[in-house]
């Protein structure tokens, strides 16, 4: 897989793990918050993540419309379990989990992957946007086409550890499984990556 080939999809800037982006309220706060006013912590939390985990489920899912949907599914389920969350929790974690968990449920409700040219994803309000160099359309769709051939786990695993900077440790939280389930997720992500680039026709 070619260095930094998810560098098409666009990365959002990577936050400290359980330090707040700049201007958004802290974990220990929200929690906080929580405890006194549950609509005044929905908001806050509405408003500093929806874009982030939109985003996030717009590059595992490739459909605008749908990944619109499932964000508004895992904000109706992250609202009702806020309120119960146990104080140090981190925050971005727990929502990644929530979300992914609802994206995979909806896939697997469907019984299918439903996916789009990555060219649909091209400047919808939440994507960052890259100006397109040479070759970088079909690089895009190239990537976008392992991605959606591998099982729904490892595609978030993989997403997570290469888009979001999350570590094998914090993967293996968000995705309630072992180390060693997380480690083979992703190795089988990369060797898909290392196949799929072996066999790419030249340009």
């Amino acid at each position: 897989m070619p260095a930094l080939a998810f560098a098409t999809l666009g990365s959002p800037d990577r936050i400290a793990r359980g330090v707040a982006e700049v201007g958004v309220i802290s974990d220990a706060q929200l929690l906080a918050l929580a405890a006194e006013s549950r609509r005044d912590a929905l908001d806050a939390l509405y408003s500093a993540y929806k874009s982030r985990i939109y985003t996030f489920l717009l590059r595992f899912l490739a459909d605008p419309e749908l990944a619109d949907d499932v964000t508004q599914e895992a904000f109706t389920k992250a609202f009702n379990a806020l309120p119960k969350l146990e104080r140090g929790t981190k925050v971005l974690p727990w929502l990644y989990k929530v979300a992914s968990n609802t994206a995979i449920d909806h896939l697997r409700r469907k019984k299918r992957f439903t996916w789009i040219r990555i060219g649909a994803m091209q400047d919808t309000p939440h994507e960052p946007h890259a100006a397109d160099a040479s070759g970088a359309v079909g690089e895009r769709e190239h990537v976008q086409a392992i991605l959606r051939s591998l099982p729904p786990e490892n595609a978030v695993a993989l997403l997570l550890h290469a888009l979001e900077g999350y570590s094998y440790k914090e993967i293996a939280e968000i995705q309630g499984a072992s180390l060693t389930a997380v480690r083979s997720r992703i190795a089988r992500a990369r060797s898909a990556f290392k196949e799929g680039y072996a066999t790419k026709d030249p340009a």
